[in-house]
């Protein structure tokens, strides 16, 4: 589980929901597979996965415009890394709606994506502070 904490905040009330927003997601996310049965696993990751789908891309689109009105120096790097994690996320999710993927494999992919954006807050989105 992902605790926020100040160190995530980029100083921008709207980036810093909507971040709260994503963390909750993937929290809720872990919460599933760790209580879930295999086959109540699906469906309940299922809506969180379909949610995480949409709202990601809306998310990082909204965070590279305000990134590019500010000027900020970060904002090819952070639209790079939104490409690569909406690339990634694709991928996983084409693979859950097609396949009956295993719990194992669904929670080493879970800690790929939630380490990500965590780190990807700390390292790029930070910076939206710095060009305020």
């Amino acid at each position: 589980m992902v605790t926020w904490q100040d160190s995530l905040s980029t100083s921008d009330e709207r980036t810093d929901a909507q971040h709260k927003v994503l963390i909750e997601q993937f929290n809720q996310l872990e919460e599933i597979m760790n209580t879930s049965t295999a086959g109540s696993f699906r469906q309940a990751a299922g809506e969180v996965l379909d949610f995480l789908q949409f709202y990601a891309a809306w998310h990082f689109e909204e965070e590279e415009k305000l990134m590019a009105s500010l000027n900020c120096p970060l904002a090819a790097e952070n639209k790079k890394q939104h490409a690569e994690f909406l690339a990634m996320f694709s991928d996983f999710y084409a693979k859950w709606q097609t396949s009956k993927m295993d719990l194992e494999l669904a929670r080493s992919t879970y800690k790929v994506m939630s380490n990500w954006i965590v780190n990807h807050i700390i390292q790029v989105d930070t910076h939206i502070k710095d060009c305020q």
